[in-house]
């Protein structure tokens, strides 16, 4: 389920983006925590009067963690309103915002993929942004990853910023289609 919309302006169509990490990006980081955890918790409890359940222990705080992580990703929401603001929103921490009208980086990283050879759409990407005060990472398992990384790349390019060889590799595999030339990069083909 898309959790996307479009308003109208009169002035132009703005685009509103409202998007989450779906279930996929934070179900098997639950599902192995809570197997993980069962398992070296067991572990632990039986080495426990020996020195050596600090390694369970160690693989247990691990597991704990990946769960405590699947259920906070189940919470943070991303926001991009008609006015250009890009808000991130979550349990336990304050809210984010990063102003695209104000914006001072965007840059697209490529994480890599566990399949040889299969970068594209298919690999793990992350776009890192900023204004004059807040820096923000969205990672590209987020449902609408396309849309946004569009939307800011198009705002980076209208605040006329130059772009790192790698953005534009990146945003080409991705096909993303913001405007991006050549001639914006940063340093000389």
């Amino acid at each position: 389920m898309r959790r996307s919309s479009l308003i109208s302006t009169s002035r132009q169509a703005a685009k509103v983006i409202q998007t989450r990490y779906g279930p996929r990006a934070w179900v098997s980081d639950a599902v192995l925590g809570v197997v993980g955890s069962l398992l070296l918790g067991l572990w632990t409890v039986v080495l426990l009067p020996s020195v050596w359940a600090i390694l369970p222990g160690l693989g247990l705080a691990g597991s704990l963690y990946l769960v405590v992580r699947a259920l906070w990703l189940g919470t943070l929401v991303y926001r991009l309103d008609e006015t250009g603001v890009l808000t991130r929103t979550a349990a336990l921490v304050a809210d984010k915002r990063v102003d695209l009208s104000a914006i001072r980086r965007a840059d697209l990283h490529y994480l890599g993929t566990l399949i040889r050879g299969a970068r594209g759409k298919s690999g793990l990407f992350v776009l890192h942004l900023s204004d004059t005060s807040t820096k923000l990472r969205i990672g590209s398992k987020v449902e609408d990853f396309h849309p946004l990384a569009k939307a800011v790349l198009e705002a980076h390019i209208a605040a006329g910023l130059p772009i790192s060889l790698a953005t534009f590799d990146n945003a080409q595999a991705l096909e993303l289609d913001a405007g991006l030339k050549t001639d914006m990069i940063s340093r000389p083909l």
